[in-house]
């Protein structure tokens, strides 16, 4: 009739353990009738498994996990949040590179990488990697149009010779906007890159007011100066690219720190340059060779003098062209200008 009332039943070890079993598979870690409908239905605050509120984003894996009993709700998340990026040191930007006009498509374009995975890191089979290799050689043919297929060398080109002559950036961009415009305007047609990218250097060196003679730019690119100055109208009066004068001051500093003389003997200069440009016989001569006379007559009269030869390999100009803009320079000045002043 059953047990007695009062006592406990018969409990032996082998029913402890079958009724552990019992407990387990009730309330099992991960619950095996958890469907789909129900997952969706659930509070999304809320573990469906346990119940836990304990819930975290892995931002690595891309998953929402439950800190309590590791249970995995979402998966392959999409990350809604900013894309930072470090470019520089420790500062975070959320975009990319600015646009350059040092790249002929100004860094705006895409292309297609060399990686062997995809994006959740799965190796690509072989099939997929010849499409792919097909697709990166397309996209290389079609990643540039015509005006920039045309600009790539000659940007190579203005990049090495601006190296050699140690030009900063600002005058890198402003002859690399230059060159864009004159093959733009189709001016690259029949004339070699080489004297255009010496032209549009001369040019962006005259607008920001540090100018290079035109014996420099034939030295450092082997083009004459008669093509390169040609050049260098051309394409000021085509694609309108205007700058002031060039003046005997502005090549004096530059000259003098090269030449490594004294700072006055370097002021002195600058006073002869600009007495001499108040003298109407100095007007049509070259600012070059003013410059390169005036540093020889001021250094000769500080007492540091420079021999014209060196003065000549400096500058580019003849020392028969430095002679004669030192005597025109001396005799033009009066006698109180061409002695240096008493301490």
């Amino acid at each position: 009739m059953g047990a007695q009332v009062g006592r406990r039943p018969p409990n032996s070890e082998g029913a402890r353990m079958r009724n552990l079993d019992a407990d387990i598979s009730k309330t099992s870690l991960f619950k095996s009738d958890l469907s789909r409908e129900d997952l969706r239905t659930h509070d999304a605050t809320r573990c469906p498994n346990c119940g836990s509120l304990a819930l975290y984003v892995d931002p690595i894996r891309g998953e929402r996990v439950c800190d309590t009993c590791g249970f995995v709700l979402d998966e392959a998340l999409v990350d809604q949040g900013p894309d930072w990026t470090t470019f520089e040191g420790e500062d975070r930007i959320r975009s990319g590179p600015p646009p350059s006009v040092m790249v002929p498509d100004k860094g705006l374009g895409s292309m297609v990488g060399n990686g062997l995975r995809d994006a959740k890191g799965n190796p690509i089979d072989a099939r997929s990697v010849a499409a792919l290799n097909r697709l990166r050689r397309v996209s290389h043919w079609t990643r540039y149009d015509r005006v920039e297929r045309a600009l790539a060398p000659g940007l190579m080109q203005l990049s090495s010779l601006s190296s050699r002559l140690g030009l900063p950036q600002d005058f890198r961009e402003r002859a690399a906007s230059i060159l864009r415009k004159t093959i733009e305007a189709g001016l690259s047609r029949g004339r070699a890159m080489d004297a255009i990218v010496a032209a549009v250097v001369y040019l962006a060196a005259k607008q920001l007011g540090a100018p290079r003679g035109l014996h420099e730019l034939a030295q450092a690119t082997g083009v004459s100066v008669h093509r390169i100055s040609l050049t260098a109208k051309i394409i000021s009066r085509e694609v309108g690219v205007f700058a002031r004068a060039t003046r005997a001051e502005d090549f004096v500093p530059r000259f003098a720190s090269q030449l490594g003389v004294d700072p006055g003997v370097r002021e002195r200069a600058m006073n002869l340059v600009g007495a001499g440009n108040r003298v109407k016989g100095l007007e049509a001569n070259s600012p070059v060779g003013i410059a390169a006379g005036a540093l020889y007559l001021a250094s000769e009269e500080r007492g540091a003098p420079l021999t014209q030869a060196e003065i000549a390999r400096l500058t580019g100009v003849s020392e028969v062209t430095i002679r004669k803009h030192y005597r025109l320079l001396k005799d033009a000045l009066p006698t109180s200008m061409s002695r240096p002043e008493a301490a």
